[in-house]
């Protein structure tokens, strides 16, 4: 089953079409049209599309069990995590997600934590207890930077840190300003508290201020300026027990953004535009943040107007050998030619093939691990070996330094 088909539940549903190991994939969403839509344009389709709010704990259960659901790919709002999550306990399926709410410390309080660790202290035992997987943040970033990390690290004999690394230069033909992914989220992001993994301590920086450096991705995107964002793999690769066993004191996802994304989020952030909290405006409640975002273009309307390339990795600096190595472990594709390829945009792409990959593995047994975990939980081996080959091309860069 897929819930939320919008641009990546949609992937994930298209991509899951063609593993021959699922003999009916079901689309669920609140409003099924685009379900309907991609269900009409599949030749012999073996798609069930079915209405249901992601929120109805007890319907959602219900409708698993009449479809007999084995794994569950939720790709709606992380507010939804939980009642999945929970829907998924009682009808004996196993779970997948893309993202989670954003890490919250212990003792900060957030309305509705949907955070990744309140997720894996809540249902972790009760999934054991069930034998089932709940694999948490397994879309791009987080999620197949995570497997990039673990594959590093099961190579190396010690480790100091991590980088999560995601860079675009995409150009989008006939907007003054256009995001990728919802423009909501992004404000959201670049505008919260980036909490981080340094000295083994998490960490907390200022938003658009912190580790800002220059980094030189693979070309055609060369020299460019990250900034630490908040992201859930940002603080969950720094203080996974068996990375930390093996030195690991640092661990950050960095966003490189221009100097025109940065002011305009920090505009956005000094006017109090960033939030969903409703406010009243001429007799009317709105939330600032739709208000903000209104007239931008819908990312799923960009597709045929972005060039440019796109490349998300993970850096892994370490020892083998008693010498220095370092593992840059990255995705990198066209966006002309991936929309051309699937007709979505790189971004939805790149995030619908990693849970669909990992669906399959898991209802064919070649994913065992079980309870909730992050992505850097499983054996790495099988996602690496089939990332390139059902759409996600990865590369590896290795740098040695041996003394003379």
């Amino acid at each position: 089953m897929v819930i939320g088909i919008g641009g990546v539940g949609s992937v994930i549903g298209r991509k899951l079409h063609e593993f021959d190991c699922f003999d009916r994939i079901v689309l669920a969403d609140l409003d099924p049209i685009f379900a309907q839509q991609l269900a009409e344009r599949t030749p012999k389709n073996r798609f069930v599309v079915v209405q249901v709010n992601a929120m109805d704990t007890a319907a959602l259960a219900t409708l698993m069990k009449e479809h007999k659901i084995t794994v569950t790919c939720n790709a709606c709002t992380c507010h939804t995590n939980h009642s999945v999550l929970e829907a998924c306990l009682r009808a004996g399926s196993h779970y997948l997600d893309m993202a989670a709410d954003i890490y919250s410390p212990p003792g900060v309080k957030r309305p509705g934590k949907n955070s990744f660790e309140a997720e894996i202290e809540k249902f972790n035992d009760a999934y054991l207890e069930r034998g089932l997987a709940g694999i948490l943040c397994m879309g791009m970033d987080p999620g197949a930077v995570n497997v990039f990390a673990r594959w590093a690290m099961d190579r190396l004999d010690t480790a100091s840190s991590i980088r999560v690394l995601d860079a675009d230069n995409a150009e989008v033909k006939g907007y003054r300003f256009a995001s990728l992914f919802s423009p909501e989220t992004l404000f959201e992001e670049l505008n919260a508290v980036p909490y981080y993994v340094r000295d083994g301590k998490i960490t907390a920086g200022k938003p658009l201020e912190t580790e800002v450096s220059w980094h030189r991705f693979p070309d055609p995107i060369g020299l460019v300026k990250t900034y630490a964002v908040a992201h859930e793999e940002g603080v969950s690769l720094g203080t996974y027990p068996p990375f930390i066993e093996k030195g690991v004191k640092y661990s950050v996802f960095k966003y490189a953004l221009t100097d025109a994304v940065v002011n305009l989020a920090r505009s956005i952030d000094l006017l109090q535009l960033d939030t969903w909290k409703k406010i009243k405006v001429d007799g009317v409640e709105v939330a600032p943040i739709r208000v903000a975002t209104a007239k931008l273009p819908k990312p799923a309307q960009l597709g045929a107007t972005v060039d440019g390339y796109s490349c998300v990795g993970t850096e892994v600096r370490g020892t083998k050998d008693r010498r220095r190595v370092e593992y840059f472990i990255y995705t990198m594709d066209s966006h002309r030619d991936t929309y051309e390829r699937y007709g979505y945009s790189l971004t939805v792409v790149q995030t619908g093939i990693p849970p669909a990959l990992a669906a399959k593995l898991l209802a064919t047994g070649r994913i065992t691990e079980r309870g909730v975990m992050m992505p850097e939980a499983l054996d790495p081996e099988e996602l690496m070996n089939n990332f390139s080959r059902e759409g996600l091309p990865i590369f590896v860069e290795k740098r040695e330094v041996e003394r003379l």
